[in-house]
């Protein structure tokens, strides 16, 4: 039998980043479903930021975000579980109910992609973390979740992916800063869906742990090779693969996005926002591509940047 395509969909982490405004919209606005909609014509997943940090998201505003997305039928939200699942490792039924009345709203609507379980580097392999896992998967049966392992501790594939099976769980392919002690990228798939997260690889902004310089990173044409390599061979374990570029610092993920679809479309034109080509002035290089206008021209809702 022969493999069907696998199916890609590319995107970011987050879509209200300020440093979006000068790279991607070309404009500063407080409009964070209009900038969602603009955002859909360029990629079709994003990954859900907000759900990390604010326990209060309800329904209403996974309707939103759907309204916005109307006109992407192939657009799919991975929601990032809140910190206190991961970080906190307190499992609260009032939260974890609200939580699942927004995966029920976009699941039920064919617009749920995955549910992301990222951990700290703290969270070792120990059996009371174990525990922890199976406790999440339980809460959240019937919704996909791709784990995200950042400590060392946790490579050992035939036992992570045993133990990944038994629980209803898949693992996160994350390419992180190559660091004594971090996790390296797995091309282990459990399931038909792999999960990719590109952190970049500044080995010196992790080792600081500020927010904004460890995600100050531009894979170059290289790495993007290196990686296109990667997804290959994950091709081969799986049918769907989805990419998400977390290296979000000053809107770089947009760039190094755009390049790679364009790489996946093997020379076929791609749609590239006015913002992003003159915020990356190299962008076009080695790409075809149509030049779409910036958010809101025109429109009185907005200030320019730049």
């Amino acid at each position: 039998m022969v493999k069907q395509p696998v199916q890609y969909s590319i995107g970011i982490g987050g879509w209200e980043h300020e440093g979006l405004n000068q790279c991607l919209y070309g404009v500063a606005t407080e409009y964070s479903t209009v900038k969602l909609r603009y955002y859909t014509r360029f990629f079709d997943t994003v990954e859900v930021r907000s759900t990390f940090w604010d326990d209060g998201l309800g329904v209403n505003d996974a309707q939103q975000w759907m309204d916005a997305v109307a006109e992407n039928k192939r657009f799919r939200f991975n929601v990032k579980l809140h910190k206190s699942f991961t970080h906190g490792k307190e499992i609260k039924p009032d939260r974890a109910t609200r939580v699942r009345g927004v995966l029920q709203e976009l699941q039920k609507n064919d617009r749920l992609g995955t549910v992301l379980v990222q951990l700290p580097y703290s969270f070792t392999n120990t059996s009371a973390n174990r525990f922890h896992l199976e406790k999440l998967s339980e809460v959240f049966r019937g919704f996909p979740l791709h784990v995200e392992f950042r400590n060392e501790s946790w490579n050992d594939v035939h036992f992570l992916r045993n133990f990944l099976l038994e629980n209803q769980l898949q693992v996160v392919n994350a390419d992180l800063p190559r660091i004594k002690q971090f996790m390296p990228f797995v091309t282990e798939v459990v399931g038909d869906t792999a999960y990719v997260r590109l952190h970049g690889r500044n080995e010196k902004g992790w080792m600081l742990n500020g927010m904004d310089t460890r995600y100050d990173y531009l894979y170059n044409r290289k790495e993007l090779r290196e990686i296109m390599r990667r997804l290959a061979a994950l091709e081969q374990k799986c049918n769907r693969i989805t990419v998400i570029f977390n290296n979000t610092t000053n809107g770089k993920a947009i760039a190094n996005a755009l390049q790679l679809v364009s790489m996946l479309r093997e020379g076929k034109p791609v749609l590239v926002p006015q913002a992003a080509s003159i915020a990356f002035p190299d962008l076009l290089q080695d790409m075809s591509a149509v030049v779409e206008d910036s958010l809101f021209a025109g429109e009185k809702i907005y200030r320019r940047v730049g």
